[in-house]
Parts: structure tokens; C-alpha cells; sequence
């Protein structure tokens, strides 16, 4: 048997998007977890079932530390849109606020952000994978991306293959 306590709050924000294909049992009773937390039981025999919790729960929590004009800012990974390059500033894009400026290069951002979810996209911006929504070709073999904000950008040639990798969708060339 698998136990695994969460933050009863954060839960419920995460309970909605469990769907009951997981066979889980979820408990707040005060013999199983501490006081405040929830705990999820899973069987052995579908641990392998909780592998897509886990990173969602991670995901939804991952915070990364930036140095900004006025200081050092904590920001959740899922908060960003996107980072654009202009001339020697980073502006960061959230979904919520307005544009903050990020005093780090990009190329530190890139290595920094990759492991959640982020790609770049050209000399100028790494985006959010998650903040996609749609993902139409051009003429000139370049992408146009849709972000959830009606936002667009532009994958560059030069990068359009990295990014279909990172989306799983490169086609196997023979």
C-alpha cells in the first residue's frame, strides 16, 4: 500500500481533475493523515496509475526563484506565459499581471525552465507548452502558436524541430 498526504486545500483545487478511473481511496480521517491533510490509498498493484498525480501535483507547485529589477521574486512555473527577449531586458508574461522584467539571460531561463514545460521558440521567447492552444503552419515553415490568452507567436524555422520534439509530434524521418 501507497499513501501519499497532501495540503487540504491544494487538494480540492486538484480533486476535480482526478477522474475515478484512478481506483483511489481518498481520506481525511485522522487515523490515516495529520490534521488539515488529505491522504490518498492506492493498492500496489496500481501505483503506476498515480505516476500522472504526482506530476500534476508537482507541476501545479513548482516555483523557481528570478531576479527582478526591485529584487528576488518566488513566481509557480504555472503562472508563466511566456519569456520575451527585447533588446538587453526579459520580460516575463503571466496570465494574471502585467509584463515583470527578469534580469537573468534567456539562455539561463531556457535551462532553468525546461524541466517544467517550456520550450524556446526562437531567439526571442520560450514559451509555456501548457498555455497553448492552438498550433497552425505558415507558409514559410514556421508555426504560429496560440496561447490560452489569444496571445500569438511565431516558432522559427531554426526551432521548429526542437519544439515538435518537445511536443511529441515530430514526424520520424526515414
Amino acid at each position: 500500500m501507497l499513501k501519499i498526504i497532501w495540503n487540504k486545500d491544494d487538494f480540492e483545487k486538484l480533486e476535480s481533475k482526478l477522474s475515478a478511473d484512478y481506483h483511489l481511496v481518498i481520506t481525511d480521517d485522522p487515523n490515516e493523515v495529520p490534521e488539515n491533510k488529505v491522504g490518498i490509498i492506492v493498492d500496489d498493484s496500481n501505483i503506476d496509475q498515480v505516476r500522472p498525480i504526482l506530476e500534476l501535483m508537482a507541476r501545479q507547485k513548482s516555483q523557481i526563484l528570478l531576479q527582478t529589477v526591485s529584487g528576488w521574486m518566488q513566481v509557480h512555473t504555472e503562472e508563466i506565459t511566456y519569456l520575451e527577449a527585447f533588446g538587453d531586458e526579459i520580460y516575463m508574461h503571466r496570465h494574471q499581471d502585467s509584463s515583470q522584467i527578469i534580469k537573468q539571460p534567456l539562455y539561463q531561463l531556457e535551462e532553468l525552465l525546461k524541466p517544467h514545460h517550456f520550450v524556446r521558440i526562437g531567439k526571442s521567447f520560450i514559451v509555456n507548452i501548457t498555455k497553448i492552444r492552438y498550433i497552425r503552419t505558415t507558409f514559410n515553415a514556421k508555426l504560429d502558436l496560440e496561447l490560452i490568452d489569444g496571445t500569438h507567436l511565431e516558432v522559427s524555422r531554426s526551432f521548429v524541430k526542437d519544439f515538435k520534439n518537445a511536443l511529441g509530434i515530430q514526424k520520424k524521418e526515414d
